[in-house]
């Protein structure tokens, strides 16, 4: 009996030595920092505008470019909330006025622009594998026009004194997509390309020749009304905000 216990007593010793030296070795195991991809990610690009429809017998094509922000959804990024900002420049007429009656020798620079500007929210789902990651997205949009007037030296970016000649919002829907390449072994840097069809409400706006000057230095404004179609066609690049956590 006594042998008995005494066999017990020793296995029980040895179970504990035993845990007790695993568990030094898992607290002694140090800790990786790893990094990985956040839900967080940045498009940059520049852009060229294509108006469709009655909005193309209006203007010309336009130049300019967005920043899009997007929230994924899942782990893997297959879903996500997409924003834009965007706004281009398809429009703008440059007059060379004397600064003084009296003398043409010290000149201004009256400038007109005209722009639109944009801002949407919507979803977007991606093949966020491979070395070409396509993606689909639509959006509701406001689309703002805008036509300011500015003077400045004709030698200097000083600018005096600014007028707004017309401005007008309307709603769109965007339907779009395109794909991400990978840059290197990068997690966090892709390239972008891309289009976007903004199917747009009725908008009044100017473009070029719209405002007349008068000989008493009255203005008279010739106002354009329509639909407001047009493509974007853009490429840029994308960031990833990386996330670190630790790993054993």
């Amino acid at each position: 009996m006594r042998l008995i216990r005494s066999s017990i007593l020793a296995t029980l010793a040895a179970l504990s030595f035993i845990s007790t030296s695993a568990d030094a070795q898992i607290r002694r195991r140090p800790r990786v920092r790893d990094v990985g991809p956040s839900r967080f990610t940045l498009v940059f690009d520049l852009l060229g505008a294509q108006p469709k429809g009655e909005l193309a017998t209006q203007i010309d094509e336009g130049f300019g470019g967005n920043l899009a922000g997007l929230f994924r959804l899942d782990r893997e990024g297959i879903f996500s909330i997409r924003g834009d900002l965007g706004a281009m420049q398809y429009g703008s007429e440059t007059l060379r006025v004397p600064y003084l009656p009296i003398s043409g020798r010290v000149s201004l620079d009256v400038e007109t622009t005209n722009m639109t500007g944009w801002g949407s929210i919507g979803p977007q789902i991606t093949v966020p594998v491979g070395i070409i990651q396509p993606y689909i997205h639509a959006a509701i949009a406001v689309v703002n026009f805008t036509t300011t007037t500015s003077v400045e030296g004709s030698d200097s970016n000083y600018e005096y004194a600014s007028s707004n000649n017309s401005s007008d919002a309307t709603s769109a829907w965007i339907f779009g997509g395109g794909l991400y390449v990978p840059i290197g072994t990068s997690r966090s840097w892709k390239l972008h390309a891309g289009g976007r069809y903004f199917r747009g409400g009725e908008a009044t706006y100017l473009r070029e020749g719209d405002i007349q000057d008068n000989p008493d230095g009255s203005v008279t404004i010739f106002p354009r009304t329509s639909k407001t179609d047009m493509v974007t066609w853009q490429a840029g690049v994308s960031y990833t905000f990386p996330r670190s956590f630790d790993r054993r």
